[in-house]
């Protein structure tokens, strides 16, 4: 029966716009119908007389941009939603009529509704595009339902032509509520122009709005020839014997990848190497527990505006071999849960402030460390010029542009991947191990 309504009602709309000189002897109370203006219309709401012959609603208008609109709704439904609207518009005028079944349509009446703005011109009722860590940030907030796309341009170097040129970053659907986007860009400048232009589901545009003189904080990578890694709990294994070469020094070392591993055993010929490492690991049960805190302090020496610390895993280099500090499963040992707080005096516990914070689910398809030691066996490498063509595996906690200069940043491993699928070995110890450790700000 549904089905039968829904394809008549289409046939009553294929022949709404002909003249038809039979009408049909029926009407709507004028108290029984009212209008509510929601975002990019209005919703008619109304009551129907107790008369059997009434098969479907009909209301007429014309949209924003004066295309004739016909709206039908059955006659078991008691409103009817008339879009088509982007700016809030007063006392639009709309015909309403009723039809039967033999697509006899009553006299129309009158009425007039209002809209509000659509979301696509909501949309910028409350925006700000503000300065971002190597580009910019675009906060919004749209209440009530949200419709349409925004596309964020910025001014800078087509690749193509190499001349100025308007490029599009980002489309993206329009989020109800209060929301963030961050654009950081490959093409580095102190200040940028951004276009932000909003369209509706038909393709239509609502509003465009050009942000000159955006502030870049662009970043690089700090100096890290001085960095401490204070280990307060006394976890770090330092060990700089041959078949080792463990400690946090080698966090700061400038190896990435694996490098120095690879070269040591690659030197060595057929010959088994001794296990060196050149890398970060931690003694038994170095996660940090809420009934047993456990934490590290970054000292980078002076105060900076920290944008983000990276945080590597050894790739999967071939026969890789590993001291008895270190698990079976390299990738087990690797964190997927990491918090950090910051502050300018360290041996003041109530002046540190949390500031980032990394989370990955054990079971996330792709994680993180899929290319690091011991994970998958289709990603191995064997010689160190297939390593140089690699890129890096790790982790980011990302900080909020509006966090002052900080020296101390205090890390804490919440979590390890422990099991991995399709592997035997656990990490049952909760021993943790980084490979490179980088901090980027300005």
């Amino acid at each position: 029966m549904k089905n039968t309504i829904l394809i008549l009602l289409l046939v009553f709309g294929l022949f709404a716009c002909e003249d038809n000189d039979s009408y049909f002897d029926a009407s709507i109370p004028q108290e029984n119908v009212s209008f509510e203006a929601i975002p990019g219309g209005a919703i008619m709401r109304y009551t129907l007389p107790e008369n059997t012959d009434i098969f479907a609603v009909r209301a007429e208008y014309e949209d924003y941009k004066g295309k004739k609109m016909i709206k039908i709704a059955s006659y078991a439904y008691d409103s009817l939603v008339l879009d088509g609207f982007n700016e809030a518009r007063n006392n639009v005028p709309v015909r309403v009529s009723l039809l039967n079944q033999g697509n006899e349509v009553s006299k129309a009446m009158e009425f007039t509704f209002n809209t509000q703005d659509s979301g696509p011109v909501a949309f910028f009722n409350d925006i700000e595009v503000l300065p971002y860590w190597d580009g910019f940030q675009v906060k919004y907030k749209v209440p009530g339902a949200a419709t349409g796309l925004c596309n964020v341009f910025f001014i800078g170097t087509n690749p193509m032509t190499k001349e100025l040129d308007t490029l599009l970053l980002e489309t993206f659907a329009i989020e109800a509520g209060e929301n963030v986007k961050y654009f950081s860009l490959a093409q580095k400048r102190e200040v940028n122009t951004i276009v932000v232009k909003t369209e509706d589901f038909r393709g239509n545009v609502a509003m465009q709005k050009i942000y000159e003189g955006v502030a870049s904080y662009n970043v690089e990578k700090l100096d890290p020839s001085n960095f401490e890694w204070l280990d307060p709990f006394s976890l770090s294994v330092e060990n700089d014997n041959q078949g080792f070469m463990v400690g946090w020094k080698y966090l700061f070392d400038g190896d990435v990848k694996g490098s120095r591993k690879l070269a040591f055993q690659e030197s060595w010929g057929s010959t088994m190497p001794p296990a060196n490492m050149y890398s970060f690991v931690t003694l038994p049960y170095a996660v940090n527990k809420p009934d047993a805190p456990k934490y590290f302090i970054l000292d980078i020496k002076e105060p900076k505006q920290v944008s983000s610390i990276r945080m590597y895993g050894m790739l999967n280099l071939n026969s890789m071999t590993k001291p008895s500090v270190f698990v079976t499963c390299y990738g087990t040992m690797l964190p997927n849960d990491v918090t950090i707080y910051a502050s300018n005096d360290k041996d003041d516990n109530n002046s540190w402030v949390k500031v980032g914070n990394f989370y990955q689910s054990l079971t996330a398809a792709v994680p993180w460390i899929q290319r690091a030691g011991d994970v998958d066996g289709t990603t191995k490498i064997k010689t160190t010029t297939e390593l140089e063509v690699v890129e890096p595996c790790y982790l980011t906690v990302n900080f909020s542009v509006d966090n002052p200069p900080y020296r101390y940043f205090k890390v804490e491993f919440n979590s390890v991947f422990k099991k991995i699928p399709n592997q035997y070995y656990e990490n049952t110890t909760e021993r943790v191990t980084l490979h490179e450790v980088e901090v980027y700000g300005k």
